[in-house]
């Protein structure tokens, strides 16, 4: 999925089957000024990038990410034959 500012950047934001819709975004705070969560698994831990106000921005955290440009190029490879 593309957004103005990630197409802008030359970035994918990756979409996901969660209540948040995209990897690595989860929905923590309904009702609060920033509900969404980022979270990246580095060198075997987990690493909180921030809380985002939608879900859109924290997806755009994630494909910022080097996580983030990891997983694009999994799907990207995985995705040609």
């Amino acid at each position: 999925m593309r957004s103005a500012t990630a197409e802008a950047e030359g970035l994918t934001l990756l979409v996901a089957d969660n209540k948040a819709g995209y990897l690595g975004v989860r929905l923590t705070k309904p009702g609060q000024p920033k509900p969404y969560q980022v979270q990246v698994q580095r060198a075997g831990k987990t690493v909180h990038l921030g809380s985002f106000a939608t879900a859109k921005e924290a997806a755009l955290c994630v494909a910022r990410s080097p996580e983030g440009r990891a997983a694009v190029a999994e799907r990207a490879a995985a995705a040609s034959p």
